[in-house]
């Protein structure tokens, strides 16, 4: 049985998150960055190492005071914040599992309360901002057909980064019905159908490069693009776009506001909740409530447009890591020196 504090962080991190508890990389990457931050700290300001730590690093007090230094001196948001103390628990209820003396750490971890943040800007794009960024893709280059896609999937498919980031060629089915099959959270699959523009792309995309297998979304250095990847391309384009739609200068874009994009768009063209609950992947209809803030200024003046259409009855014509196991056991091996 592993005890040791390393050891048991390398196997929350390498083993139990993937293949036992199913965690999303994203996930992952969250609660390991938590843990990690709390080790740092905990070496900066008690000069203790990480092969030294044990359960009695983990009480309530030192924890506290860790949280309290990310917001005070770190500037951290408030549900950031409260992301940190998730990883903590989550590291911890694992802990006192594999060895029962980390179930008091776990349980006094477990009693922080969470801090209560202030209601989220939920920003999602209208029409014209979502075609504003499409137009800023120079679909000519490669690298510019390739961002074309990935924006366009992610759209059509409202895939979570995550979920984007895991997506392979061979995932597509095309037909009398195209779709695609995405892993999502919880380790579950779901078929979500695509429109015929973006049927049209993935078809392309495959005849160019000849690819039929393996990561649709590759970066530069041919391998699997990151989650910040995406991010970063999707803001790149959104600012081009703010150059001429005034209104994108007061959002800030993410794979996540994509997302909700779609959702949006389904709802303002007569979709039902419980069909968009069941695109978007969500265990509960109350989520999908809260997720498109029904009752918010920016939708109730969107509905007023639900008559718009997005491509104006016109399909679009083209003419043309992540975050890595390896670099987890790089991150271990640095904090166990």
């Amino acid at each position: 049985m592993i005890k040791t504090f390393p050891g048991l962080l390398e196997y929350f991190v390498v083993t139990y998150s993937k293949k036992e508890a199913g965690y999303s990389g994203e996930t992952l990457r969250s609660y390991y960055a938590s843990v990690e931050q709390y080790v740092h700290w905990l070496k900066d300001n008690e000069q203790v190492p990480a092969s030294q730590l044990d359960a009695s690093y983990f009480n309530k007090g030192r924890i506290r005071s860790f949280l309290m230094h990310l917001e005070a001196d770190r500037g951290i948001s408030i549900p950031t914040r409260n992301l940190r103390r998730a990883g903590i628990v989550a590291f911890l209820a694992f802990a006192s599992d594999m060895c029962p003396v980390y179930t008091n750490a776990y349980l006094e971890a477990k009693s922080i309360k969470i801090k209560k943040a202030p209601e989220s800007k939920k920003d999602f794009l209208t029409i014209e901002e979502y075609k504003a960024m499409l137009e800023c893709v120079d679909i000519t280059k490669r690298n510019g057909f390739n961002h074309y896609l990935l924006i366009s999937i992610m759209y059509d498919t409202a895939a979570r980064v995550d979920e984007a980031v895991n997506m392979n060629l061979e995932d597509f089915t095309f037909g009398k019905e195209s779709s695609v099959i995405i892993f999502g959270k919880g380790s579950k699959y779901r078929r979500v159908y695509l429109a015929s523009h973006t049927v049209k792309l993935v078809k392309e995309f495959k005849q160019i490069t000849g690819r039929e297998t393996g990561a649709l979304f590759l970066n530069r250095s041919n391998e699997r693009i990151s989650d910040s990847g995406i991010d970063h391309i999707l803001k790149k384009y959104s600012a081009k776009a703010s150059e001429t739609m005034a209104t994108l200068r007061s959002k800030i874009i993410s794979p996540h506001v994509l997302r909700r994009t779609k959702a949006s768009h389904m709802l303002l063209n007569g979709a039902s909740l419980p069909v968009i609950q069941r695109f978007l992947g969500h265990a509960s209809i109350v989520t999908t409530q809260k997720y498109l803030e029904l009752g918010s200024d920016a939708m109730t003046k969107a509905i007023e447009k639900a008559g718009e259409l997005l491509f104006s009855g016109n399909d679009q014509n083209c003419a043309v890591s992540s975050w890595k196991e390896q670099n987890v056991l790089q991150r271990l091996k640095g904090l166990a020196k």
